[in-house]
Formats: structure tokens, C-alpha cells, sequence
């Protein structure tokens, strides 16, 4: 067999499993679901329908019904993976979802081990700021020279509350610095977060008690101020260039992702508070009951996975892949080549590295025609290895 019917034969059965892969996924969640509903209605009559039981098959349940649709969208991009640097950005996002209602329905079950489970979720979330970042400076990058196009725009000013500092440099210090503060999160978040993790085990992290010498205070503060900080980077690029990003669409896209970390965030925080308080009491049954600190995890988890079902289908529409279906018959694309970039974070670490000053020596040393280059480092890497991966399998980006 020749090497032209080789690669025939590939394309064919990329093309056949891209036709069909919707429906061999939903054929597999459905058989898994027709041995967890069982399972859970089984398991709801050996306990005695218990208040924690109970509780479980609900936030379950939301939990199943949020998969398929979050997956639906997944597949969809992948089956029209017409503009790969800003799909993969936004699969990413779409797996926000997922990843929130998973590792909140196994924090209910695991109870022991929901502060890592925690310490994942909450990580991931600062991975999704950055990708949305990412996302929209793809964009700028691939329509518009975006150095000067800044330069003849007039100096962004400073927003709400900040309107008596200076105006925003111009040019590309203004993506640079844009994105500098979006990374000042993707770095401090999971920091602070092994911190927490390391006081928790170790008893000393003061949860709940909002004292100076609360490791848990102190990591909330420094969160909070990161995190804010990072979002309102966010909207002083947007502000600055709505009318270019319009075709994107950006402003949905941006309160659906802050309204997964509003709800999150400060309903944890109203329940820690309610604890504080001791509205929110420890069991009375010592031996298999939860303590006050526990129940309120519990409550957040399962609020979680309720409003994740809400989320994934504002996420399955504002998200969706319609405008990237090609009228131009494409190559199949290699699913297992798409699924490893979304799970490859070399491109945070390279833009960690260029951003943060790391690679301030190669930067400058860098010939002058690519000057470009260091504002979208990962993107040119990601993209490139894309293509050499698609190269080897016989396809074309």
C-alpha cells in the first residue's frame, strides 16, 4: 500500500470520526448514566434518603445535565476548528463549566479532601482569566496592527475609582501592561493557594476569622486585590478597543466568565460568614454529622453544580462555534492533536517569562523586525507547533 492511499485512508477516517464523534460520546454518557442514576436511586433507599444523600443526588443530577451540553459545544469546535489560536482560547473557557461542577460535586462526596479539590477549581479559574485575555489580544493580532493602532488612538484613561492617576501608556506598552496585570492573578492565585493549603494541613491557617494574624484573611486580601485588579485590566483593554473587538463580541463573553467567579466567590464568602456568625451550626450527631465549617462547604458545592447548569448553557450559546463554521470544505482536523493543546501549558509559561521580565535579555536581543513577537510569544509557539503536529498527520491548518 502506497503512501497516497495511506493518507487517504487517514483523512477518511479522521472525516468519519469527526461526522460521528457526537454521537459515539453521547452514546457513552448515556450508557454511564444509565448506571449512575441506578446507582444513586439505590443508594438514596439503602441510606434512608439521608439529608446529605439527598443532597448528593440533587447537585448529581444538575451535574449530568450539564456535561452534555458543555461537551456538545467542545465537539462542535473541534469539528469546525476553522481558527485554531482562538478556539483553543475559547474551549478552554467553555471547560470552566465542567471543571467547576465536577470538582464541586466530589468536594460533596469527599468531604476530607475538598480543600484540594478547592485548591484545583480555584486555580483553573485563574487560568480561564488569562485564556480570555489571551483571546482577545489573538484577535486584535490577527485583524489590526495593533502598536499602531494604539499609537493614534488617544491615551486610554484611567477608570472608576481611579480617574485622577495618569492615562494608560500608549502603543504596545498598553498591551504589555494589559497583560501584566493579568498575570500578576495567574501567578499569585496559585501561590497563595498552595499557601492556604500548606496553613490548612497544618492547622494554623485561621480559616473563618477575620484577625491579622489569619493566614486565611491575608491570602482572601491579596485574592481579592489580584483578582480585581486582573478584571479591571480586562475592561480598560476592551474599553480601548471595543469598536476593533467588536466582531467578537467580547462583553457577553466577559460577564459570563465573571459571573461563574462572582457567584462562586461571594457566596463562599456569605456562608463563611454565616459560620462566623454561628447561624450555620456544627451537627448534632458527632460521630457521622458535619461540623459547621463542613456544611457550608457543602452548601457552596452544591449551589455550584446547580448554577453550573445554568452556565453551561448561557456558556453553549454566548460561546458558540457558528461563527467559526467555514464555508470552505477543510481538512479533518486531528482530534487527539486539538484535545493535547488545550491541556499544554507551555504558552502560560512563556508569556509568565516574557511578561514578568523573565526573558528580558532575549527579548532585547531579538532582531528589530520582530518586535511584535514578544506580545504574542505563546500564540506564535502554540500555533506553530499546531501546525507541525497537523503536518505529520497528513492535514493542513
Amino acid at each position: 500500500m502506497d503512501g497516497d492511499t495511506i493518507l487517504r485512508w487517514d483523512q477518511y477516517a479522521a472525516r468519519w470520526l469527526r461526522d460521528r464523534l457526537g454521537y459515539i460520546l453521547l452514546i457513552i454518557y448515556m450508557m454511564l448514566l444509565c448506571v449512575a442514576i441506578p446507582l444513586s436511586v439505590n443508594e438514596l433507599v439503602k441510606r434512608h434518603a439521608e439529608k446529605h444523600v439527598v443532597v448528593w443526588f440533587v447537585a448529581g443530577v444538575f451535574v449530568y445535565m450539564t456535561i452534555p451540553i458543555t461537551t456538545s459545544g467542545v465537539v462542535q469546535h473541534l469539528k469546525n476548528f476553522s481558527q485554531p489560536p482562538q478556539q483553543l482560547r475559547l474551549i478552554r473557557i467553555i471547560m470552566m463549566v465542567p471543571v467547576y461542577s465536577f470538582f464541586s460535586y466530589l468536594g460533596m462526596i469527599l468531604k476530607k479532601d475538598t480543600i484540594y479539590l478547592d485548591a484545583m477549581r480555584e486555580c483553573y479559574e485563574s487560568y480561564v482569566i488569562y485564556n480570555f485575555m489571551m483571546f482577545l489580544v489573538t484577535y486584535m493580532y490577527e485583524h489590526y496592527n495593533v502598536e499602531q493602532l494604539l499609537e493614534f488612538k488617544p491615551a486610554q484613561p484611567q477608570l472608576f475609582p481611579f480617574q485622577r492617576l495618569p492615562p494608560w501608556p500608549k502603543g504596545k506598552s498598553f498591551v504589555i501592561w494589559s497583560k501584566r496585570g493579568v498575570f500578576v492573578y495567574v501567578v499569585s492565585k496559585p501561590i497563595t493557594t498552595v499557601i492556604m493549603l500548606i496553613a490548612e494541613l497544618a492547622g494554623h491557617s485561621g480559616k473563618n476569622e477575620f484577625r491579622f494574624g489569619s493566614i486565611w484573611m491575608w491570602t482572601l486580601i491579596i485574592d481579592n486585590i489580584a483578582q480585581m485588579w486582573a478584571l479591571y485590566c480586562l475592561v480598560v483593554f476592551y474599553q480601548a478597543l471595543k469598536h476593533e473587538l467588536a466582531g467578537i463580541e467580547p462583553l457577553p463573553k466577559f460577564l459570563c466568565v465573571k459571573a461563574v467567579v462572582f457567584f462562586s466567590f461571594w457566596q463562599g464568602l456569605f456562608l463563611d460568614c454565616l459560620v462566623l456568625l454561628s447561624i450555620i451550626k456544627d451537627s448534632e450527631d458527632k460521630v457521622n454529622g458535619y461540623t459547621a465549617e463542613e456544611t457550608a462547604e457543602t452548601v457552596q458545592n452544591m449551589l455550584i453544580c446547580i448554577e453550573m447548569f445554568g452556565f453551561s448553557i448561557a456558556h453553549h450559546i454566548v460561546f458558540s462555534y457558528k461563527p467559526y463554521v467555514s464555508e470552505i470544505e477543510l481538512p479533518p482536523p486531528q482530534f487527539l492533536t486539538s484535545l493535547s493543546h488545550l491541556f499544554n501549558f507551555k504558552d502560560v509559561r512563556n508569556d509568565i517569562r516574557t511578561q514578568l521580565g523573565v526573558s528580558v535579555h532575549n527579548m532585547r536581543s531579538r532582531p528589530r523586525h520582530s518586535e511584535r513577537t514578544p506580545l504574542l510569544s505563546s500564540e506564535h509557539v502554540e500555533l506553530d507547533t499546531f501546525r507541525n503536529h497537523s503536518q505529520e498527520n497528513g492535514d493542513t491548518v
